[in-house]
């Protein structure tokens, strides 16, 4: 069949579905669906849309006869299927038009132009095409008046008061002005979510928090939307300060005082609502939000165990059953029967079983741990007050459940003020324990005993970043020393010196005059960073702060040969220390505010064999140096003030609470804060002088004392004694003027 043959059987079925109008099947869209998931839409025949009577049959064979004559009448026109589902071939899409090329209009005279190509179909059978829906605006849905009342409560500004802070208010407002529909409250009750929080804060007492500061509201039957809504209002606000206070912001510990230098990890509580609405356990969600510490969850446990209801009595340790009868004093090296007894009283075996009678060195200082340990006087005499203290200890005790409650809470809380991570290695030293500790994930690395500052300058809490293993570092000394201890000695020397005190113990020096006292200590002594002689100085008048005093590296160097720094505006750092007898008193109290390690050269091998990968004959090299090692890596050190801990065993240990932090921190819990400032210390807030502590790296910090203005103050001489004795009285001695917290007067210049 030729190509003319196909157009004429074309123009045939044409006319025939002119004249007997189009099928319905044709006037429907169709959609098929492909076996491969493929949906392809065919929308219906059209015809141009026409009005009048129905066309003459020879109108229409006019049209055939037209349509045979243009090229697009070849063939019969398929549906074309929609190009969303289907695209046709290169070959059957018409080129693009060239830009800047415009399309003449069609002629009168062309037969194609003026002749359509399909005669329009009755207007009676032709199915009119639906019309194209607009695209509305998406409705914002409607605002439950439930919500509405929450927001309207969450408005009042007397919300953000003493129990609420403004930042928990306003996270709050922040989340309900965005949301339609409460969390809390369905078909005027609380849901299932809301009555699981509602527990969790009623057992806020098994965590170490006050039930009593997270109100809980009551929602009756067939509330009004106003109630309903205070209810999920007081709900939400809850649940955010049970978080915040889960993450230790029940208190702000540096306004308690100025060695309680933590910053508790407080959770934002735009956060905490959010994620408090999504999960799918809020009460476990808050739970979590307490310490997850295994030191933490220790002294929880034994929280629960102390508010049991039973009484019984505590298991007693054989050697608290032998008794010391009265009797004569025993001295250090006398040899008596009694010494056998107070061997077993005290578990210490003689070395020699022919020396068991004999009151040995090892035995005393037994003997002076436990009078420390119990107020007593210790000199390692045994008199008939120390045997009836001996003895007592082994009289049947009672289980008081609420002995250790306030000392469990308040040890509890101090682990809230430490970070959610503590790190995969770090360092922490606890410091009424006296002992250092590093641990490298849940391995105990190292366990050493510490020295830490007296009462008098005590060790601040705090936490910082080690950075820096020195090797034979020099020793600056801080004002606080420099006035309490060296001063004395330097005004005295012209009238024969001064009795032996602290920094004789220290140095192991005597009195003397100007050059010669200094030299008693290996002291050299700069002015503005220039070596001067201290005997042209009349330190009967002299402001000692704009003096610095340094010790070379030595043997007799307080720093001993290593220091381990982690740079903190208090200036305290770990060091060894040639007085090794001290790690064998219990008390343990004797610094000026720096920690000294038993084992500074294990502490070395521990942190450079994880920082660097040294070995030990490595760390021996430059133990032997004067190398400063900066940390690749900087590693967590925590001072903490833990005078409660559990053991592995479950063994509740307590220590003496040496600064007084635990009855502060108590009263405060229950709403009286109470200011300390520690002594010898300066407070940031009322110094106005600039900062000493940001010690540069390397090299010896001389010649900044952080004082005040009179920095620029020549030294004094005789003649100008009157305007510094006034200067004097206008700054008293023994207080640094550094523009942070000097806690210990360890305004320390390094290296």
């Amino acid at each position: 069949m030729n190509k003319f043959s196909l157009r004429l059987i074309g123009v045939s079925l044409l006319g025939i579905g002119l004249a007997g109008g189009i099928p319905a099947a044709m006037s429907e869209p169709t959609v098929q669906n492909s076996q491969d998931g493929t949906t392809t839409y065919f929308p219906p025949s059209s015809t141009p849309a026409t009005t009048g009577a129905i066309p003459s049959s020879e109108s229409t064979k006019d049209a055939a006869e037209a349509a045979t004559s243009s090229p697009a009448a070849e063939a019969p026109a398929a549906p074309r299927p929609s190009t969303a589902a289907v695209t046709p071939p290169a070959s059957e899409t018409a080129p693009p038009a060239e830009p800047n090329v415009s399309t003449p209009p069609p002629s009168a005279t062309d037969p194609a132009a003026a002749t359509p190509a399909v005669a329009p179909a009755d207007t009676a059978t032709q199915p009119k095409p639906e019309a194209t829906p607009a695209v509305a605006a998406p409705v914002a849905p409607p605002v439950s008046p439930i919500v509405e009342a929450v927001r309207a409560k969450l408005g009042e500004k007397s919300l953000a008061g003493r129990d609420n802070v403004s930042e928990d208010v306003a996270a709050a407002r922040d989340f309900y002005n965005s949301r339609t529909e409460p969390v809390w409250v369905h078909d005027g009750a609380f849901t299932h979510k809301a009555k699981a929080v509602i527990s969790t804060l009623r057992s806020a007492d098994d965590w170490g928090l006050e039930p009593s500061d997270f109100p809980v509201p009551e929602l009756s039957s067939g509330a009004s939307p106003e109630a309903q809504g205070a209810a999920e209002a007081q709900l939400t606000l809850s649940a955010l300060k049970y978080a915040r206070f889960a993450r230790g912001g029940r208190l702000d510990p540096v306004a308690l005082s100025n060695i309680l230098d933590m910053k508790p990890p407080v959770k934002d509580p735009k956060s905490v609502v959010s994620e408090l609405a999504s999960v799918a356990e809020p009460d476990a969600y808050l739970r979590g939000l307490n310490p997850r510490h295994v030191g933490f969850e220790r002294l929880r446990q034994a929280l629960l165990k102390a508010r049991g209801p039973k009484q019984e009595e505590e298991p007693i340790d054989p050697a608290l059953l032998v008794k010391l009868p009265q009797g004569k004093q025993l001295k250090p090296g006398a040899e008596d029967d009694q010494v056998l007894l107070l061997r077993q009283r005290l578990k210490v075996p003689a070395s020699n079983s022919a020396d068991e009678r004999v009151y040995d060195d090892q035995l005393a200082d037994a003997v002076r741990a436990f009078q420390q340990d119990n107020g007593l006087k210790s000199n390692g005499v045994v008199t008939n007050r120390v045997r009836e203290a001996l003895n007592k200890e082994g009289e049947p005790k009672k289980v008081d459940p609420t002995r250790n409650l306030d000392r469990l809470i308040v040890n509890m809380e101090r682990w809230r003020w430490l970070p959610v991570d503590l790190g995969p290695f770090y360092v922490m030293n606890n410091i009424p324990e006296f002992t250092s500790e590093i641990w490298k994930g849940n391995e105990l690395e190292l366990k050493q005993k510490m020295i830490v500052g007296q009462p008098s300058w005590p060790t601040p809490v705090l936490s910082a970043k080690m950075q820096f293993v020195i090797f034979h570092p020099s020793w600056g000394m801080p004002d606080g020393i420099k006035a309490k201890e060296l001063l004395p000695r330097l005004r005295s020397a012209s009238g024969g010196g001064t009795g032996i005190g602290f920094f004789d113990q220290l140095f192991g020096g005597g009195g003397g005059g100007g050059s010669r006292v200094l030299e008693s200590y290996k002291l050299q002594v700069y002015y503005k960073g220039q070596p001067i002689n201290p005997d042209s100085v009349d330190w009967s008048t002299a402001d000692i702060r704009q003096y610095s005093f340094t010790q070379p590296p030595g043997a007799d160097n307080p720093l001993g040969l290593v220091k381990f720094r982690f740079p903190n505006r208090h200036d305290v750092y770990m060091h060894d220390t040639p007085q090794r007898d001290l790690f064998g008193q219990s008390y343990r109290a004797l610094s000026h505010g720096c920690m000294r390690v038993e084992e500074p050269r294990r502490t070395a091998e521990v942190l450079l064999a994880q920082d660097k990968g040294y070995s030990t004959e490595k760390v021996g090299q430059l133990w032997d140096s004067a190398a400063n090692v900066t940390l690749s890596k900087e590693v967590p050190v925590y001072l903490v003030y833990f005078t409660a801990r559990v053991d592995d065993d479950g063994r509740l240990a307590t220590y003496q609470d040496i600064y007084g932090h635990d009855g502060r921190i108590m009263s405060a819990l229950r709403g009286h804060p109470v200011r300390y400032t520690a002594p010898e210390s300066i407070d940031p807030t009322e110094s106005d002088a600039p900062s000493a502590s940001n010690e540069p790296r390397g090299g010896t910090r001389i010649g900044d004392a952080g004082s005040d203005s009179m920095m620029d103050t020549p030294p004094s001489s005789k003649k100008n004694a009157k305007k510094s004795a006034s200067a004097k009285q206008q700054k008293p001695q023994g207080k640094s003027t550094g523009g942070t917290i000097q806690d210990a007067l360890s305004n320390i210049f390094l290296n």
